[in-house]
């Protein structure tokens, strides 16, 4: 049977339904035979499977203080956690380090394993195939100030982004010296596929106060704000093209600034565009919602932005504050200071309660793709 199957892999049709199947299920095909070895670990099937696994995308919980930091919830089974056991890969010191998941996208978890006694390592873990793999720091000190990861579907590679201040030597024999920091930000970025990091250097990059990132179509986004900003005490969005490794900014709606100034505002991903969530807060009891849609077109070499007001949500103050998105559904965050969470549904107006103590939740989807792009 298998070797009737194998003889039929330039049949599309069976390849399609392959590709459709968990990684759990294609990982144990690997060992049938050589052509099925060969197809799963072809390139073009690999980025076939993401594709379909992005239809059926989980929650990614994270725990700080658990037996099991990671788990999992599934959209089939949306009040039910799955455990996800840390690989020995991912152990040193012959004991558990704690960790924290830094970003997700593609299948692959950027994580921050600490170990004690300053001992911190960075990784890539795939949670389906449970390899990990340690990134090798870059040479260069650098200032943080935001972070993201992010993969281009277009080049086929996973890509980490640090922006911030350089740090320089004080003298030959020291190591950095925090005084010395450089007035320039710059950005670093790490490169899956190369397995190496480059510094680059873009006129829209600016300091500020920075939001946790979001990935759309595999470019990254920042909300940034404060005084370093160049628009003074606004707010505005900085996006990274994974593809060719570039900046630009983006101004948020003009009506925000007009609107009452009790206001708070979120970005997230949202059916394959970037959303802005503006929580507005009237008074203690009284709160809700705008949600806009950002529109993009591209016309030659520039891309022109538009926002667009999608949903305004009414009183929300007990249900919670939108943090996110999640196949068309809103994730909010309880007010109550617990940190458990609710999907809403501005369709059906339906609210399901997600009953996790859970410091941050991602989107995940499996993938076949190895941690290590060079091989």
């Amino acid at each position: 049977m298998a070797a009737s199957i194998c003889s039929s892999f330039n049949n599309d049709m069976v390849i399609d339904i392959l590709a459709r199947l968990p990684v759990k299920t294609l990982l144990r095909f690997k060992s049938v035979s050589k052509p099925l070895l060969s197809l799963i670990t072809n390139p073009k099937f690999i980025s076939s499977h993401l594709h379909q696994s992005t239809k059926n995308s989980s929650l990614v919980f994270h725990f700080s203080h658990n037996e099991f930091p990671v788990a999992m919830l599934y959209y089939t089974e949306p009040t039910t956690l799955h455990a996800v056991h840390i690989p020995s890969s991912m152990k040193d010191y012959s004991f558990k380090p704690r960790i924290h998941i830094k970003g997700s996208c593609g299948g692959l978890l950027y994580m921050e394993l600490f170990f004690g006694c300053c001992v911190f390592h960075y990784g890539l873990w795939n949670p389906a195939t449970r390899q990990f793999k340690k990134i090798e720091e870059p040479q260069q000190c650098i200032n943080l100030l935001s972070e993201g990861f992010c993969h281009s579907s277009k080049i086929n590679d996973y890509k980490l982004v640090r922006t911030g201040y350089f740090l320089y030597p004080a003298t030959r024999r020291t190591r950095y010296d925090r005084r010395r920091v450089d007035s320039v930000v710059r950005a670093l970025v790490f490169s899956w596929k190369k397995d190496s990091w480059r510094t680059v250097e873009d006129g829209a990059l600016l300091g500020g106060s920075f939001s946790d990132p979001v990935t759309v179509k595999g470019d990254l986004y920042w909300k940034v704000s404060g005084e370093r900003n160049y628009l003074a005490n606004e707010e505005l969005v900085l996006a990274f093209d994974s593809s060719n490794d570039v900046f630009r900014r983006i101004e948020l709606p003009g009506l925000i600034n007009q609107s009452n100034p009790s206001y708070t505002t979120t970005i997230t991903e949202f059916k394959g565009s970037l959303g802005l969530f503006v929580f507005l807060e009237y008074s203690t009891s009284n709160s809700g919602f705008d949600f806009w849609v950002l529109n993009e077109s591209r016309t030659g070499g520039n891309i022109r932005c538009c926002w667009r007001r999608l949903l305004t949500a009414g009183t929300l103050s007990k249900i919670g504050r939108p943090i996110s998105a999640w196949r068309c559904k809103i994730i909010l965050k309880n007010l109550m200071g617990e940190n458990s969470f609710f999907l809403y549904d501005p369709i059906s107006r339906e609210i399901i309660d997600v009953p996790i103590l859970s410091d941050d939740v991602y989107d995940y989807v499996e993938t076949l793709a190895s941690v290590d792009g060079t091989k």
